[in-house]
């Protein structure tokens, strides 16, 4: 965004969260680094840059029967994208066996993301909330939390900045 942070030109918009935690299932949350606003923008989360406690273990904050787990899968259930049943696979640790950190957490989800984002946002079906270059953009995105029921199927909380 021209040299911008997005977390710099998403402060003070209004945000619509998506695939929200109603349950309050086991979670790791992402916020701010600067306290201010909610969530992280996908493209910060992709160099792991302005993120609280980036460094914290991604597990410190799970119930101990999610402290093994070392694998997972992301699902990406957007409205209107939900007929794709798109999920990929989603790593806790790292190959020398500690836990990933959360930036590393949020650096993998907003990588996912924007895979599923370039390869499906033309594949918009019904009604839902349409991605696209000149509607909701990958730079619009912000993540505030992954979160399971079970330990190997995770949503990513992800709100998005409504269009002016």
């Amino acid at each position: 965004m021209g040299g911008v942070r997005s977390d710099h030109w998403h402060r003070g918009k209004q945000l619509q969260a998506v695939s929200r935690n109603y349950s309050s299932y086991p979670s790791i949350h992402f916020f701010p680094a600067d306290g201010v606003g909610s969530g992280v923008a996908l493209t910060e989360c992709e160099y792991t840059e302005g993120i609280a406690m980036a460094g914290r273990s991604a597990k410190e904050s799970l119930p101990r029967e999610f402290q093994e787990i070392e694998s997972g899968f992301l699902i990406i259930t957007w409205p209107g994208y939900q007929h794709l049943k798109w999920k990929q696979k989603l790593t806790f640790v790292q190959s020398n066996g500690l836990p990933y950190t959360v930036g590393h957490m949020a650096s993998q989800v907003a990588y996912l993301w924007r895979n599923f984002y370039q390869k499906h946002y033309a594949d918009f079906r019904d009604e839902g909330l349409r991605l696209s270059p000149t509607n909701i953009s990958f730079n619009h995105l912000r993540l505030h939390q992954l979160f399971s029921y079970d330990g190997r199927t995770w949503q990513a909380e992800v709100s998005y900045v409504c269009p002016p």
